[in-house]
């Protein structure tokens, strides 16, 4: 009689058969805890699997898996790689492991079993040195997986070429520079944004980096208008999601309308004013490739690209390849938030002292009203975990019960020392549902508005416009996707609050008057990864109405048909701090985890924290909140350093 097929598959029987079923059963609670999903730990299985021959003592496969999976935090925090020292973050990050998914591990004997399996890695091993075709390179004193390291190098090699190439544009640059003080949009450049301009209007290549509220967007709409009236034709916009490159359309049109004395460039502009797109949809993402590379470059006289802290390496690697030698690049972004889910911290590593030669950086804030006691607030919250002031945070915010948040100022509610921590979560994430218009929303939403083509019924625009503008006042954001406190969990507590309200058929995914997102791109559709919209009731002249998705596309709001989307459509009352970059709200609840998690970073508190312009108000406990911002995200690369030594050469 043949033997039955192991329940998890022949993977996993031969993880068991060398006796880690165990510990990657709860490496799993781990991993999912990181919101690593099951991706990062099969890989750990499936390393640890292929070299079940040459592993010896029964803790190197316990040691290879904790390797792996640290590695696959690091990436998911921005890093390309992870030092190899034994008190670095790798140790740190195995501690971490332990503890989330409660396994009680030696780590000091982890530690010391990872260092023999690095330190001179075997024949046949799934770890190498140099140019090894294997799936872990140590190069540099650190772990890479080996697609990370060639892309690295790769960019490297293509960066330096592009800085030793200086384009001599100094004179017709500050021409163009004088001219647009002469002439500014909404609001006059200051002297740093002045600067930051000149800067990229004079060179090859540019990064321009601030925090929230500095001016980036109206900086770079600034430098369209420069590039314009030197003579550089067809300059492509771009952004990583499909949020961030229709705010910046939006912003250079809002500029261009501006103008009191627009000169015939400027018209020219306002005419025909340029769109921003994905950076995925420039290069010609086609599913398995890009369209344009070395072979197809880009017909682009210059290239922006907005909100640059999220471009991984892959991606920037696909640029390089793509754009012209000649063709100047401007990086805008802010090299403090968090960067790309996958590995890659360009902005960071190219905005490090003595990397790039042409980095602009501006500091002063707009977002937040100092003169207003409420934005001032949340300014001095978000300049205390900047500057890991942990002796300040407390001091910046205003204890309060979940049902007295006012999302005015700091505030800050501690779940930790109720009986069931959960109920206060919960309790919070109502409160903020009621106050940023849940349930005023759902009322609205009883209305049924008439769309022509697409188009929305004149008489019901204002009505529209209002709801939409009632759902884009605040959110909730949070660390995970996963958890009890992540936004999966929320955005279904939530749904079933407004389920409770309605009275509807089923229990629909979607109701009207709740806030979608779109989570892939949708090219066909013009919707984007990150896109936010709502559900409303739309008749579109049938004299019937249907659940519609509304998004705005290019300026209008416009219903989708929810059925086409469903794939690709998740609830947005709740957010993660990821996937809020690029975001600016009235005000907003950031919820943390009850457990400490590597992914509570400096970073992650500040991303999520000036998002807001008068209110935040922290769900946690002080312990996870003071970790958090003493912990530095794990930015390992080696690019800066790759880079300095080629522009040495």
């Amino acid at each position: 009689m043949s033997q039955p097929m192991h329940p998890q598959g022949t993977l996993r029987a031969r993880i068991e058969r060398v006796g880690t079923g165990e510990l990657f059963r709860k490496l799993g609670i781990g991993a999912r805890s990181c919101d690593l999903g099951d991706e990062g730990l099969y890989l750990a299985e499936e390393l640890v699997s292929a070299d079940v021959g040459w592993l010896g003592a029964s803790e190197q496969p316990e040691a290879l898996a904790m390797l792996v999976l640290a590695l696959m935090i690091a990436q998911r925090q921005g890093s390309t790689c992870l030092p190899l020292d034994k008190k670095g973050p790798l140790r740190e990050l195995v501690g971490d492991i332990a503890r989330v998914a409660k396994l009680d591990l030696d780590v000091s004997r982890v530690m010391k079993t990872i260092a023999n399996l690095t330190g001179a890695p075997r024949f046949n091993s799934v770890i190498g040195v140099g140019e090894a075709r294997v799936p872990l390179i140590i190069d540099m004193d650190a772990v890479y997986t080996e697609r990370s390291r060639w892309l690295e190098q790769r960019v490297a090699h293509r960066l330096a070429d592009r800085l030793k190439a200086r384009p001599a544009l100094e004179a017709p640059a500050q021409l163009a520079l004088a001219d647009l003080v002469a002439r500014p949009g909404a609001r006059p450049l200051s002297d740093e944004q002045a600067r930051a301009v000149g800067l990229a209007l004079g060179g090859g290549f540019t990064v321009v980096t601030g925090g929230p509220g500095t001016g980036k967007t109206v900086v770079a709409a600034a430098i369209v208008r420069g590039l314009a009236r030197m003579g550089i034709q067809h300059v492509a916009l771009a952004a990583h999601t499909g949020k961030a490159a229709n705010r910046l359309t939006e912003v250079i049109g809002e500029q261009l309308a501006a103008i009191a004395d627009p000169s015939d460039v400027d018209r020219a502009l306002a005419a025909a004013p340029p769109a921003a797109q994905t950076l995925h949809r420039l290069l010609g993402w086609g599913g398995h490739r890009f369209a344009h590379h070395e072979k197809s470059p880009l017909p682009a006289g210059a290239v922006l690209v907005d909100e640059a802290s999220m471009i991984d390496l892959e991606v920037m690697d696909a640029l390089l390849d793509a754009l012209p030698p000649t063709s100047p690049l401007i990086l805008v972004g802010d090299a403090h938030q968090l960067p790309a889910i996958d590995a890659g911290q360009i902005l960071a590593d190219l905005a490090e002292p003595g990397v790039a030669p042409r980095v602009a950086v501006l500091a002063t804030s707009y977002r937040m009203n100092l003169a207003d006691p409420a934005g001032r607030a949340v300014y001095e919250l978000a300049r205390a975990i900047h500057d890991d002031d942990i002796g300040k945070l407390s001091d910046r915010v205003v204890t309060r019960t979940p049902n007295a948040l006012s999302f005015i100022g700091a505030e800050w509610v501690d779940p930790s020392k109720a009986k069931r921590p959960l109920d206060i979560t919960l309790a919070v994430a109502e409160t903020t549902w009621h106050h940023f218009g849940g349930p005023a929303a759902l009322r609205a939403a009883e209305h049924v508005f008439q769309f022509t083509d697409g188009v929305i019924d004149p008489a019901h625009a204002a009505e529209l416009d209002a709801l939409w503008a009632m759902l884009q006042r605040g959110r909730l954001l949070t660390v995970t996707r996963a958890l009890p406190t992540g936004s999966v969990a929320l955005n279904a507590h939530l749904h079933d609050l407004a389920l409770d309200r309605l009275t509807v058929t089923g229990r629909p995914d979607f109701v009207p008057g709740e806030p979608i997102m779109v989570t892939a791109n949708d090219y066909h559709r013009g919707l984007f990864n990150g896109d936010q919209g709502i559900v409303v009731r739309a008749d579109e002249g049938l004299d019937r109405h249907h659940f519609r998705a509304v998004f705005r596309c290019g300026g209008q709001l416009r219903p989708f048909a929810i059925e086409a989307l469903r794939d690709r459509l998740e609830l947005s009352w709740a957010l993660t701090v990821h996937k809020s970059q690029g975001s600016e709200l009235d005000a907003v609840a950031l919820m943390l985890p009850h457990d400490d998690l590597p992914l509570v970073t400096r970073e992650l508190l500040y991303t999520g924290v000036t998002r807001a312009r008068r209110g935040v108000a922290i769900c946690g406990s002080k312990a996870i909140l003071t970790a958090g911002a003493g912990r530095g995200a794990l930015r390992n690369s080696k690019l800066g350093a790759r880079l300095r030594a080629k522009l040495a050469t």
